[in-house]
């Protein structure tokens, strides 16, 4: 990768910063926001992730795994998947210099010493007329997005205040291309920011200075032309390894890469994103 300098990084975000990255699903991160965060990561920042589920409800691609896959098999309940997606997870982000992660309702995300953490499920979701991902016909208790928004929002909230970084980056509200994970982790985000604001216990509040927002590829509707994109030029080599490394849902080869509906795109190393501005309900 070519050095890095701030003006191909997020404004007023550098080197010296902590970033607080929040997706839904184990690959997320990787596919949309992964070349940043190496970048954050080889620059000497501190970078964090918080992943949401662990992918429970998600196909897979290579057949000898395929067993994995909740309905290919009588006992695929998806543990097996959400246990194979964690052990990816952790061979990504180290692909990625990213040491600091937890899921959410646990560690930094979690209750603390008042119990056992939470662990919350994939929603699942399926393919709609447009295109466009959405809710399943069947979306199981305690899943992601049928757990009351403040009980996942308090938890992130307890997660800003420990981190206490100085940007959060998550999804847009159409959560990229429309599964319901990712509609509702923008969500619990945006409640989490108003709510880390307010001091917790002991805990200090703390209110981010900046909040970005991911372009998708695939948006529910196309960006007015007066919102400015901002083009991180990241780590693409780092991205590509981490990529690899989610082998469940992602294939690699050469510089192009495929999902489970084969559809094949080129690997980048420039990201894309908008500042949130005003006020944050």
């Amino acid at each position: 990768m070519d050095a890095l300098d701030d003006t191909r990084l997020l404004p007023g975000v550098g080197a010296d910063a902590t970033l607080l990255f929040v997706h839904a699903h184990p690959d997320d991160e990787t596919l949309v926001t992964g070349a940043t965060m190496a970048a954050y990561a080889r620059l000497g920042a501190r970078v964090v992730l918080l992943t949401c589920t662990r992918g429970e409800l998600g196909e897979v691609i290579p057949a000898e795994l395929g067993h994995l896959e909740v309905g290919k098999s009588p006992d695929a309940d998806g543990a097996g998947l959400a246990a194979e997606r964690e052990r990816e997870l952790d061979r990504a982000l180290a692909a990625l210099g990213v040491t600091e992660h937890c899921f959410l309702g646990q560690g930094f995300a979690g209750q603390g010493s008042a119990g056992p953490g939470r662990v919350f499920r994939d929603s699942g979701m399926q393919w709609g007329p447009d295109g466009r991902a959405m809710a399943a016909d069947v979306v199981l208790e305690g899943s992601l997005s049928r757990v009351p928004l403040d009980e996942t929002a308090t938890l992130a909230a307890g997660a800003i205040r420990a981190v206490r970084p100085d940007a959060v980056v998550t999804y847009a509200a159409d959560g990229g291309y429309g599964h319901p994970d990712h509609v509702r982790t923008h969500q619990l985000v945006i409640r989490a920011l108003a709510l880390a604001v307010h001091g917790d216990g002991d805990v200090p509040g703390w209110p981010v200075p900046a909040v970005f927002t991911i372009v998708s590829d695939r948006p529910e509707r196309p960006l007015d032309d007066s919102v400015e994109r901002i083009a991180v030029h990241g780590d693409g080599a780092a991205k590509k390894a981490a990529m690899r490394a989610h082998r469940t849902q992602i294939t690699v080869a050469g510089d192009r890469y495929a999902l489970s509906d084969d559809v094949w795109k080129d690997i980048s190393g420039v990201e894309e994103f908008v500042r949130l501005e005003g006020p944050r309900p």
